[in-house]
């Protein structure tokens, strides 16, 4: 495959040239990059003995062509050229615009080529466009899964010719997107260190993840409420500001044979600013990148001191847990789960899952959202909120023993500790101050505004409920000292038996509250002893001995 894209890569010789890029240089480096690429590790494929995948990026254009086919469906079956067409950008457009950011972002910010090529007789110009071509060649592959698909709608239901419009405007997009971003980087990179650009580009990532949730979630229910059949697309102010919608408009300019002002600026657009954003990308925003990555190489970090003042999670520590050991564990996972990026990128997602499944729970009703809320309070749907946040303790407890620091680990080991339970406890507790109480409480407020405080006895009822289902997960699971293990050994053996214990063990415990709740006298009474039962289980849980660890 890379030989190919080379081949393809040698046809633009001449551009390059003209662009005063060394392409000797340049084809060296991006042959390189791109042998790089087919060695990387992708996790979810390695195997136990940690061999390499062979088809992982054969499988990454499956998976990008199957969602290109539901934009595919989309495109024939949405009547409104102009809207099938600015889905289809906007989807292409955000999806290279993510790709960039959190596949790539890691590449774009890489000081190593500064260090390694620059010393040699290679211009700052010349390697920055070796990135940013090897980052294309790469999209452009990625471009291909998703709009093979819908190219193909585009070529039975529009011709030919309107097939080649649609490639060209679907390189112009991905130009765009990859200026923009480019630009986005370079912005922020002027006003923050690198720090705060991956902290920046982390809490991208999350929102990203929530969009696309939020997306699939809510995007079908709202086009239902739509008559697309009959749709028609107005222009606004707006819509020039839109790439999408200048390269829609541009291929609307042929498919209708019109040549209204709107449609011919956007056609302008769509064909000179790409080509525009390309040309200041080359000309100042290379160099200006390049020196700033530069900077970042070299410079000596200083930090500022920050201050010694605890938080909340630190200032309670003492006061809820039992010895010292216990206490340190607490710390260090409270610390762990609000600054490692990686289990903040994988853990924190949830909290906005909950928002939505919240309001597609409570808003559920075909009559509208005035009407739902007009109705809420007559209903018990109050339950389903109370056991939402308990979806973030679950990815927490999966994901907290995993770390590429996970050799670190062998100070459990070195430490004279007769038993494991203390740090197992420590860790529990922090993961629920720290992730479930606060989401737990905003939701307790959101119940006692909608239904007031007559469900307070729900609300502790169903807290001790959430600690009682935490307890039993982390009793059946495998036993894990927190960030000891390595990412690539997850054992998913036996996963499935458990995951059915504790959603059984769950649906019966959700069923007594809602069983309890007709009397509010029997579940007041039944909360101290639940509370009995915690008490015990967590007693339970912090007597685990080496023995009942998996190591």
């Amino acid at each position: 495959m890379n030989d190919i894209l080379l081949k393809v890569l040698d046809l633009l010789r001449g551009l390059y040239k003209l662009m005063g890029v060394n392409y000797p240089q340049l084809r060296a480096i991006v042959s390189i990059k791109l042998t790089m690429d087919n060695r990387r590790q992708v996790i979810s494929y390695r195997k136990k003995e940690n061999k390499e995948p062979a088809n992982t990026f054969l499988m990454t254009m499956f998976f990008y062509a199957l969602f290109g086919g539901f934009i595919a469906l989309g495109l024939y079956g949405v009547s409104s050229f102009m809207l099938a067409m600015v889905v289809f950008f906007s989807y292409i457009m955000v999806m290279v615009a993510m790709t960039l950011i959190t596949d790539f972002s890691s590449i774009l910010l890489d000081t190593s080529d500064n260090t390694i090529i620059l010393p040699r007789p290679v211009d700052s110009r010349t390697l920055f466009i070796a990135r940013t071509t090897h980052i294309f060649l790469y999209l452009s592959q990625i471009t291909i899964g998703l709009s093979a698909f819908p190219a193909l709608v585009v070529l039975l239901k529009y011709g030919f010719v309107m097939l080649l419009l649609f490639i060209v405007a679907t390189t112009l997009a991905v130009i765009t997107a990859v200026f923009i971003t480019n630009a986005f980087y370079l912005l922020i990179l002027q006003y923050a260190s690198e720090e705060r650009l991956k902290n920046v580009i982390n809490y991208f990532q999350i929102v990203m993840a929530v969009a696309i949730m939020g997306g699939y979630q809510l995007m079908p229910r709202i086009a239902g409420r739509l008559n697309l059949e009959d749709y028609v697309f107005e222009f606004k102010w707006w819509s020039f500001l839109a790439p999408p919608v200048w390269m829609a408009g541009a291929l609307e300019t042929w498919h209708l044979k019109t040549t209204d002002a709107a449609h011919l600026i956007l056609t302008v657009f769509a064909i000179t600013l790409p080509v525009l954003g390309f040309y200041v990308v080359n000309k100042y925003l290379a160099p200006a990148f390049t020196r700033k990555l530069g900077v970042m190489g070299v410079e000596t970090k200083t930090t500022e001191a920050k201050s010694t003042k605890a938080g909340w999670g630190m200032r309670i520590a003492p006061l809820i847990t039992r010895n010292r050991l216990e206490q340190a564990a607490f710390e260090l996972i409270s610390r762990v789960v609000g600054r490692d990026r990686k289990i903040k990128l994988k853990v924190y997602p949830s909290f906005g899952y909950i928002l939505v499944f919240g309001f597609i729970f409570m808003f559920r009703d075909q009559g509208g959202f005035t009407n739902a809320w007009h109705n809420l309070p007559d209903t018990q749907s109050y339950l389903f909120l109370i056991y939402l946040s308990f979806m973030i303790l679950q990815v927490a407890l999966y994901e907290i023993p995993y770390s590429d620091d996970f050799k670190a680990s062998w100070i459990y080991f070195s430490s004279p500790l007769e038993t494991p339970g203390d740090i197992l406890a420590g860790t529990v507790k922090a993961l629920f101050v720290r992730l479930f109480l606060p989401g737990y409480m905003v939701i307790s407020l959101v119940i006692g505004v909608v239904w007031g405080w007559k469900v307070l006895g729900d609300i502790v009822f169903g807290l001790l409920n959430n600690l009682l289902m935490l307890l039993i997960l982390v009793l059946i699971n495998r036993r894990y000292l927190p960030l000891s293990v390595a990412p690539n050994a997850r054992n998913q053996a036996g996963s499935f038996i458990r995951g059915l214990i504790v959603l059984i063990l769950a649906g019966a415990l959700g069923l007594t509250h809602y069983l309890l709740a007709k009397s509010p006298a029997l579940l007041m009474a039944a909360i101290p002893v639940q509370a009995l039962v915690v008490y015990w289980l967590f007693n339970l849980y912090r007597k685990t001995g080496w023995r009942q660890l998996t190591l």
